[in-house]
């Protein structure tokens, strides 16, 4: 089967390394004029880095990583509310680790040993032929497949060209950057104010990825003195952080959105990762759903020769348990807004159950 993928980020590159492992070979089109290096910081649950050691790469990772052995959850004030034992919690999956986006990906492409990239164009369209499907490019060229997999993200071009579907906003805006780790950050920790939220994630020693959100009718303007001055009110272990912002501060802003759910498909083309399902990243698993996707659809691929058949199953084997994420980053997001009262309070009592029953359906094996 002559296998077409789009987009050469995590999605792209995890579903490349698990068709070789099956003994197929594909070739990636990648708009960027080179490898997809940047990026903030990311944190992997526990199935997602199960799904790592699944395609081979987990060990060239964890030695760079971050264990996150808790995740806490303070009160703007400074009270802690909430401790959760992560570390425990998935220990039959596999370890939850943060680190610098560029390490996932760069290791993800170095374990690649027979897939051919081609950079400097994109994959906007398939049309169907006689014999198959007709990759078109960006630079007017075309080239003949069996199956083309969307991982071009949430903007895909693929999807947008094919079913006219585009990403809605969830009406919350972030602000994404690294730090240095001035005030010993130890692991995952969170602090919840009045329609805002920081999370600050160490990747390292001396290094700390920090996110805000908040309501985007909040935000006045999305400079990093308008970031300063909506979190000026948040205490330690995080205000501080916040307070040591300087304009020079290379920060990644923008409002977070979804792609709706959907029941369309077409011949020879497949959506993986967040072309097909993006959310919100309030249950940390926009990487996981992308490596879970591509351990399934070579999986698939190796089962059937049938595109349509291939298609089919893939969504019907994926479909519960992304909606199930798509429902909990809904429920959570939901929650982190509640008024400040009510929520410490269901996270200081409810806390262990809220995160058992968002995450237990994750701990369980793929295939």
């Amino acid at each position: 089967m002559k296998i077409i993928v789009a987009g050469a980020g995590i999605a792209g590159l995890s579903v490349a390394k698990a068709l070789e492992l099956k003994g197929h070979q594909c070739h990636i089109v990648e708009q960027s004029e080179e490898s997809i290096s940047g990026g903030m910081g990311i944190f992997l649950l526990g199935n997602a880095t199960r799904a790592l050691q699944q395609l081979g790469v987990l060990e060239a990772i964890e030695p760079n990583a971050y264990p996150i052995k808790k995740q806490l959850i303070f009160a703007s004030n400074g009270q802690l509310i909430h401790e959760t034992g992560s570390q425990e919690f998935w220990s039959e999956c596999g370890p939850c680790l943060a680190m610098p986006r560029s390490l996932l990906v760069q290791s993800l492409l170095s374990s690649l040993d027979n897939t051919d990239i081609s950079y400097g164009k994109a994959v906007v369209d398939v049309e169907n032929t006689m014999s198959g499907v007709r990759a078109l490019y960006s630079d007017g060229s075309s080239q003949s497949c069996n199956l083309v997999i969307a991982a071009d993200g949430i903007h895909s071009r693929l999807r947008n060209a094919a079913f006219n579907i585009q990403p809605r906003p969830l009406g919350i805006t972030c602000w994404r950057t690294v730090v240095d780790n001035t005030t010993g950050i130890g692991t995952w920790t969170a602090m919840l104010g009045p329609g805002r939220t920081l999370l600050a994630i160490p990747l390292s020693e001396t290094k700390v990825y920090l996110y805000a959100d908040c309501r985007t009718a909040d935000v006045r303007n999305n400079t990093v003195l308008g970031l300063r001055d909506l979190f000026a009110a948040f205490q330690s272990p995080l205000g501080e952080l916040v307070g040591q912002l300087n304009s020079p501060t290379e920060i990644h802003f923008g409002e977070l959105q979804e792609v709706p759910e959907h029941n369309r498909n077409k011949h020879g083309l497949v959506l993986m990762g967040d072309a097909a399902h993006a959310c919100s990243p309030s249950m940390a698993q926009g990487a996981g759903m992308a490596l879970e996707d591509a351990l399934v659809l070579a999986d698939l691929i190796s089962r059937y020769a049938s595109t349509a058949v291939i298609n089919r199953a893939f969504v019907a084997q994926r479909r519960d348990r992304v909606a199930w994420v798509r429902k909990q980053s809904r429920v959570r997001d939901k929650v982190r807004n509640l008024p400040p009262t009510v929520r410490n309070l269901m996270l200081r009592n409810l806390g262990d159950r809220l995160y058992t029953r968002s995450y237990a359906t994750l701990r369980k094996p793929l295939i």
